[in-house]
C-alpha cells in the first residue's frame, strides 16, 4: 500500500494544531482549512497550506462535506483526518471520502453510521449482553415518540443526540412539564453540532462515574484496548476533569469493561481508534454501556502520557495499513496517572496576555496566543493542561502539579475557568478517584471560583500592564447600549455571554409570562430567553441574528399588564399553533378515511362485507366518549411543493384506552382497510406500546384483529426506487395509495427482531388480555389471537390461519377457501378459539361480560357486584335434577343456572372440550370461576385430551386472578379406547392434576354424583391441603366404575361359571346393598351430605370467606407457573 504523504485537516483550534504536529512528525505535508471568522486562528499557520471555506462561514464551513472534498481534491490530499466533531462521526462524509478514493483517518462508513446511531448501537450491545442503561428501542422523531418513551421508562430521563457526542445534545428532563422545551432544544443543538437532529432517551442513572476504554483496531483484524479514563467530573454533560487510568475501580470490574469495549467494537466490524463509554454505580460496581465515539477524543492526550504511545500518529500510521503488532502496541502497560484539565474561556474579548507552564511533567495542546478573540459561534476550549505523576506514580503527585501549573498559566483580556478548576483539583474526591458526574452539580461554588492570585501570573499581570499600558481587563466584550423604559417595567437580561440566534418579539407585542423573547447560544447550547411576566414590550434591543450579547445585557423591558391571550406574541404556547394545526388536519383526514362517505377502496369493501371499521368498533365497543386515542397521527403522509400536507394514510391501527361498564381498558384495533394489515402500512411499535401500557396501567387489554396485524409483507424486502418509474411495478413510498405496497427501505434479505413473546409472556401473567377476531386474521395476528385469556371470533367473516390461501396453494399444492382453512368450525371446535359470536356486536357482549368478571389486574380481586338475588334462595328443580338410576344423564348448564345468581352463568369454549364446561359465575354478586363434567356428553362426561386442555385454561384463569373456583364432580375417569390413546389423553391428564394440584385459590367442591378412577377421585379431591366440601345423596364413590369393573375383577370366574349372568347379577346386588354416600360418611372419606336445594346457601356463605382469603396480600402478586409434565 502507498505511503499517505499529504493531509487535510478538516478541524479547528488545538485538535487540528495536534494532527498538523503529528502529521508532520512522519514527514506528511498538511492543508488545513478555515471559516472566514477563524482567518486568523492559529491552526491556520501551523500547516503546509491553509485553505478557507469561502461558501459559508462559521460552523457551516467546517460542515460542508463537499466544500470540504473540493480543497482536498484541488490541493492533491490523499487522506483526511476529521478530530473530534464537526465531521468526525459522519458517514456520509467517510463515504463520500471513499468515492472520491480519498483515505479516511477514523473508522469506515459502516461502523460510523453504526456508532453514530445510538440506538443501533444499544442493539448491537443488547445483542452481545453488554449491559445498558433502560432506554428508547428505537429513535425519536417527534415529541410524541419522547411523550411516550418517557413515560415508558419513567422520570427523570436523559434526551440524546443519537448522533455525535461531546456533550453536545444532551439535556436532563425531570418531569412530563420541562420535556417540550427540552426536546427542542436539544434537536436544535444536536443538528446545529451535528448536523443530525435525531434523538434518543435514557434512564438517568443518579451520582455515577463516567468511565471510558480506549479502544484501538488495525485492518488486519486485531483490536486491543488501551486501558480507561475516569470522566466523572462534569457540568451540563461536558467533561471538565479527565484521569488515565481510572482510580479505585476493582481488578474485576476493569477488566468487564475491558473486554465489553473490545467485543462492541469486534463486533462492529471496527477499524481505528475509539472510546466505549460506560456508566458505572459506585456502590454496586454495576456498569452501563451509554456509546461509543468513533473517532479520537478531546482527552486522549491522559492516555498518550500514560503509556508514553502518540495515538495521533497511530492512527494515520493505521490507515497506513500498519497493524497494531508492526507499531509496537500489544504490550502497553500504563505506568502512574495523567490528569487533564480543559481550559475555556467564559465570555467573549480578545487575550491581552498569554503564557502557558512548563516543566517535568507538564503538557499543555493549545490553540491560544495573546491577540486572539475567541469566537462564541464555537466550542470555548482554548487550552488543554495534562499533567502527569511525579517519580512516585501517585494520583495525588498528578494532582499537585496541576495545581502548580495552573497557577502559573496566564490568560487575560476575557474569563476563563482557571480559578473554577484549581477549585475542583483542590477537593478530596479528585486525589481519592471518588468523584462521580454529580459533583459539580451538588457544589455549584467551584464553578464561581476567586480568580487565582499566585505570584507567577501576577508578574506576569503587572508585565502585560507595562506593555500594554493600563489595567487589562477579564471582563470581555463591554454590555449593549442602556434601554430607555418606565420604571415599573420588569427588564429581560442576557444570562451568559452569548450570541444571538434568533430574536422572537418586536416593540409593542404583547407577551405572557414564559414567551421566548429571543434564544441565544454559547458554547455550542442554545438558550431561551423568556419573559418574566404577561405584559407589553416597551423597549428592546436593536439586535439579531449574529450579534454578540455580554452576560447581564438588558435585552428588553415589558410593562406588566393584563395581555389578550388569543392576540398574544407566537412566541410561547401560540408558537405551537401551526404544529397543532398540522396535527388537527392529520387527525381529520385519518378520521376521515374511515368515515361513512369515505371512497377508500379498502373501506368500500370493508363495507360491502358487511364488517365495521376499525374506529366503528371501538366506538361500539367502550362506553360513550370515553376514548383517548393514543398515537392518532402515527401514519404516512405526502407534502406538497409547499409543505402542506397532501395526503395522509393512518398506521394500520388505531388505539388507546377508554372504558368499559365505568372500568379503564386498553384498546387496539386493526385497520384491515390499508394493505391488510400488513407491516408496509404498520407502525410497529404502536400496539406494542398499547401492551405495554395495559401493564404499566394494570388494566386490562383488548385486541380487536382484522388481517396480519402489522406482519410481515413482501414490501419489506423490496429496494425503494431511486426514481419513479425505475421498475414497472408501482409502489407507495409516502400516503399509501390502494393497491400500492409502500416501499420505503433498502430492501433484501433480514432477520426480525425479538417478536415481543416475551412482553407477552409479561402481560399474561399481569393483565386481563382478550382477542376478538373480526375479519381474517393471519401470520403475526394470529399468533396474538392465542395469546390472550379469552377470544371470540364471528360466524362467517371472522377466520384464522397462520398462512392464508394463496400462501397454501403455493406451498401445498392445492386451492382452500378462507373459510374451510380457517372458519370457527376448526378453531371455535380446537380449543384455539374460545367462543363463537353470530354478530361483531354479540362478540363485543362477550368481551365485556367477560372483563366483568375479572379484576384489572393480578394485584387486585375480582369486581364484586350488588347482590340481585336472593342468598337463600331454594329451587326446588335441584331436588329431582339428578335421576335415581345411575346410568341416566342430567342437564348440567340447568344446575349451574339453578345455583348460581340468576342470569349471571358466562359459559367459555361451549364447542370445544365438550366434555367438560366451564365458564364464570356470581354468587350473592361475587365473581366465581366454574368446572364441570357433562354427563350428557357421548361418553358420558369422561375427561378427554381436549377435556384436560379446556380445565387447565379455566384453572389457571382463575389462579392468576385470583378468582375463587366452583367444582362442581360428576365424573367416570379418563376417557377409554383407541381415540383416547392416540390424543395422549393421559399425558394432558396428568398436566391437568398437576394445574389443579397447584391452585392457590379457595375452591369449594359439589360431590354431585360420580367420582370414578384417577380423573374422577382428582376432579374430587384435586389438592392435598383441605377445602370445602359436601356431597349430594346421590354420590357415587369408587376406584373405578362397578359397571365393566365387575367383568376385570372377575374375569377368570366369569368365564369359568355355567352361569355368568347370575353370578354378575350376585356380584351387582352386593355392591348395590353397600354403595353410596353412607359409607364414606362414617369414614370421613366425605365430610358431609346436604339437600341439593341448599346448595346456594353454603356457596354464598364460603364466598364471602374466600374472598378474605384472595385479598391478602401475599395472594395479590404474580404466579409463577410451576412444571407440568
Amino acid at each position: 500500500m502507498k505511503r499517505l504523504n499529504r493531509m487535510l485537516i478538516c478541524n479547528r483550534g488545538e485538535i487540528a494544531i495536534r494532527i498538523a504536529e503529528a502529521a508532520a512528525s512522519l514527514g506528511m505535508e498538511t492543508v488545513s482549512i478555515y471559516a472566514a471568522i477563524d482567518r486568523t486562528s492559529r491552526h491556520t499557520s501551523v500547516t503546509t497550506k491553509s485553505v478557507q471555506i469561502a461558501a459559508v462561514d462559521g460552523v457551516a464551513a467546517y460542515l460542508d462535506i463537499e466544500a470540504v472534498l473540493d480543497v482536498a481534491k484541488t490541493e492533491a490530499c490523499d487522506c483526511v483526518h476529521p478530530g473530534y466533531g464537526f465531521l468526525a462521526e459522519n458517514a456520509l462524509f467517510a463515504e463520500r471520502c471513499q468515492e472520491e478514493g480519498i483515505v479516511f483517518v477514523g473508522p469506515g462508513p459502516s461502523a460510523l453510521a453504526l456508532f453514530g446511531d445510538k440506538v443501533r448501537a444499544r442493539d448491537l450491545a443488547r445483542k452481545l449482553n453488554v449491559p445498558l442503561v433502560p432506554g428508547s428501542e428505537t429513535e425519536l422523531h417527534s415529541l410524541t415518540d419522547a411523550v411516550d418513551a418517557a413515560d415508558q421508562i419513567g422520570y427523570p430521563v436523559m434526551l440524546k443526540a443519537t448522533a455525535g457526542g461531546g456533550g453536545r445534545g444532551i439535556r436532563r428532563v425531570e418531569s412530563h412539564d420541562e420535556l417540550a422545551n427540552a426536546f427542542e432544544r436539544c434537536r436544535s443543538e444536536a443538528a446545529s453540532a451535528f448536523g443530525d437532529g435525531t434523538l434518543f432517551m435514557e434512564k438517568l442513572v443518579v451520582g455515577p462515574r463516567h468511565i471510558e476504554v480506549q479502544v484501538l483496531a488495525d485492518s488486519q483484524g486485531e483490536t486491543i484496548h488501551l486501558y480507561e479514563r475516569d470522566c466523572s467530573v462534569q457540568i451540563r454533560n461536558q467533561k471538565v476533569i479527565e484521569v488515565a487510568p481510572a482510580f479505585s475501580l476493582t481488578d474485576e470490574l476493569r477488566v468487564k469493561l475491558h473486554q465489553d469495549a473490545v467485543e462492541l467494537v469486534k463486533g462492529a466490524g471496527y477499524v481505528n481508534a475509539g472510546t466505549v463509554e460506560f456508566l458505572v454505580d459506585p456502590d454496586t460496581s454495576e456498569y452501563y454501556f451509554i456509546e461509543c465515539n468513533p473517532r479520537i477524543q478531546v482527552e486522549h492526550t491522559v492516555t498518550e502520557e500514560v503509556l508514553g504511545i502518540d495515538l495521533i500518529e497511530a492512527q494515520i500510521e493505521i490507515a497506513n495499513g500498519r497493524s497494531l503488532k508492526e507499531l509496537g502496541l500489544l504490550e502497553c502497560k500504563p505506568t502512574g496517572y495523567a490528569i487533564q484539565a480543559r481550559i475555556v474561556v467564559e465570555g467573549s474579548g480578545t487575550i491581552t496576555a498569554y503564557k502557558e507552564p512548563a516543566g517535568r511533567g507538564v503538557r499543555v495542546d493549545s490553540c491560544g496566543f495573546q491577540g486572539y478573540a475567541p469566537s462564541p459561534q464555537f466550542d470555548p476550549l482554548v487550552a488543554k493542561l495534562i499533567c502527569r505523576s511525579n517519580s512516585r506514580g501517585t494520583l495525588a503527585s498528578a494532582v499537585e502539579r496541576s495545581l502548580r501549573a495552573l497557577e502559573a498559566f496566564q490568560i487575560t483580556g476575557l474569563p476563563t475557568n482557571l480559578a473554577s478548576l484549581h477549585a475542583i483539583l483542590s477537593r478530596p474526591e479528585i486525589r481519592e478517584g471518588a468523584a462521580r458526574t454529580t459533583m459539580l452539580e451538588n457544589n455549584p461554588q467551584l464553578l464561581s471560583a476567586p480568580p487565582l492570585a499566585g505570584l507567577c501570573t501576577q508578574f506576569l499581570d503587572q508585565q502585560s500592564k507595562r506593555i500594554i499600558g493600563g489595567p487589562v481587563s477579564t471582563q470581555g466584550v463591554k454590555g449593549l447600549p442602556e434601554l430607555s423604559f418606565d420604571e415599573a417595567c420588569e427588564v429581560v437580561e442576557c444570562p451568559m455571554d452569548s450570541v444571538v440566534l434568533e430574536m422572537m418579539v418586536s416593540e409593542n407585542d404583547e407577551v405572557i409570562k414564559g414567551d421566548v423573547i429571543c434564544v441565544v447560544t454559547a458554547m455550542k447550547m442554545e438558550t431561551n430567553i423568556t419573559s418574566p411576566v404577561s405584559g407589553r414590550i416597551l423597549a428592546l434591543q436593536q439586535i439579531s441574528a449574529g450579534d454578540s450579547v455580554a452576560l447581564g445585557s438588558v435585552i428588553a423591558a415589558v410593562m406588566p399588564g393584563a395581555v389578550d391571550t388569543k392576540q398574544g406574541t407566537e412566541t410561547g404556547a401560540g408558537a405551537w399553533r401551526e404544529v397543532l394545526e398540522e396535527v388537527t388536519t392529520l387527525k381529520q383526514m385519518g378520521i376521515e378515511r374511515l368515515g361513512a362517505e369515505s371512497n377508500e377502496p379498502g373501506v368500500v369493501r370493508q363495507r360491502n362485507r358487511g364488517k365495521l371499521t376499525c374506529r366503528q368498533r371501538i366506538d361500539l365497543f367502550l362506553d360513550d366518549a370515553s376514548f383517548r386515542e393514543v398515537g392518532s397521527i402515527a401514519g404516512f403522509a405526502s407534502y406538497d411543493a409547499e409543505g402542506g400536507v397532501a395526503a395522509f394514510t393512518p398506521a394500520n391501527s388505531v388505539g388507546g384506552w377508554g372504558d368499559v361498564s365505568g372500568r379503564a381498558t386498553i384498546v387496539c384495533a386493526d385497520d384491515f382497510t390499508s394493505r391488510g394489515g400488513h407491516a408496509d402500512g404498520a407502525i410497529g411499535a404502536k400496539s406494542g406500546y398499547l401492551d405495554r401500557l395495559s401493564m404499566e396501567m394494570r388494566i386490562p387489554s383488548v385486541r380487536m384483529l382484522d388481517g396480519s396485524s402489522g406482519g410481515g409483507s413482501v414490501a419489506a424486502m423490496v429496494p425503494q426506487q431511486k426514481k419513479a418509474g425505475d421498475s414497472n411495478a408501482e409502489e407507495s413510498t409516502g400516503a399509501i395509495k390502494a393497491g400500492r405496497p409502500r416501499v420505503s427501505g433498502g430492501g433484501g434479505s433480514f432477520l426480525p427482531g425479538h417478536l415481543g413473546s416475551s412482553m407477552y409472556a409479561e402481560q399474561l401473567a399481569t393483565v386481563p388480555v382478550v382477542n376478538m377476531l373480526l375479519g381474517s386474521v393471519v401470520g403475526i395476528g394470529a399468533a396474538k389471537a392465542v395469546l390472550g385469556h379469552f377470544s371470540v371470533m364471528v360466524r362467517d367473516i371472522s377466520q384464522l390461519f397462520v398462512a392464508g390461501p394463496p400462501v397454501v396453494s403455493h406451498a401445498m399444492g392445492y386451492d382452500i377457501t378462507k373459510e374451510d382453512l380457517g372458519g370457527w368450525h376448526i378453531h371455535c371446535t380446537n380449543g384455539a378459539v374460545d367462543n363463537l359470536a353470530e354478530s361483531e356486536e354479540e362478540a363485543m357482549d362477550m368481551t365485556r361480560r367477560f372483563l366483568s368478571y375479572l379484576p384489572n389486574s393480578v394485584f387486585e380481586i375480582p369486581p364484586i357486584g350488588s347482590p340481585m338475588d336472593a342468598v337463600d334462595r331454594r329451587e326446588e328443580e335441584l331436588f329431582n335434577l339428578i335421576p335415581r338410576k345411575r346410568t341416566m344423564t342430567f342437564d348440567i348448564r340447568r344446575a349451574i343456572e339453578l345455583i348460581a345468581d340468576k342470569g349471571s352463568f358466562f359459559e367459555i369454549g361451549s364447542l370445544w372440550g365438550t366434555d367438560q364446561v366451564t365458564g364464570f359465575v356470581r354468587m350473592n354478586g361475587h365473581p366465581v370461576g366454574v368446572i364441570a363434567s357433562d354427563s350428557r356428553h357421548v361418553n358420558g362426561g369422561a375427561l378427554t385430551a381436549q377435556g384436560c386442555e379446556k380445565l387447565i385454561r379455566q384453572l389457571d384463569l382463575c389462579d392468576l386472578f385470583n378468582i375463587p373456583v366452583l367444582n362442581l364432580v360428576d365424573n367416570p375417569g379418563f376417557a377409554v379406547g383407541l381415540e383416547h390413546e392416540l390424543a395422549a389423553t393421559i399425558r394432558k391428564g396428568g398436566e391437568w392434576m398437576v394445574a389443579f394440584s397447584q391452585l392457590s385459590v379457595p375452591v369449594y367442591t359439589v360431590l354431585m354424583r360420580r367420582s370414578f378412577g384417577v380423573a374422577g377421585n382428582n376432579y374430587a379431591t384435586p389438592r392435598s391441603r383441605p377445602s370445602m366440601r359436601v356431597s349430594w345423596p346421590a354420590a357415587d364413590v369408587g376406584g373405578i366404575p362397578p359397571e365393566g369393573g365387575i367383568e376385570a375383577a372377575y374375569k377368570r370366574q366369569l368365564a369359568e361359571t355355567e352361569d355368568p349372568a347370575a353370578l354378575r347379577a350376585e356380584l351387582e346386588e352386593r355392591i348395590e346393598s353397600a354403595r353410596g354416600p353412607v359409607g364414606p360418611l362414617n369414614k370421613f372419606q366425605i365430610e358431609e351430605v346436604i339437600d341439593p336445594r341448599d346448595t346456594r346457601r353454603m356457596i354464598c356463605d364460603w364466598v364471602t370467606l374466600a374472598y378474605k382469603v384472595i385479598s391478602q396480600p401475599d395472594q395479590l402478586v404474580k404466579r409463577n407457573l410451576q412444571f407440568r409434565p
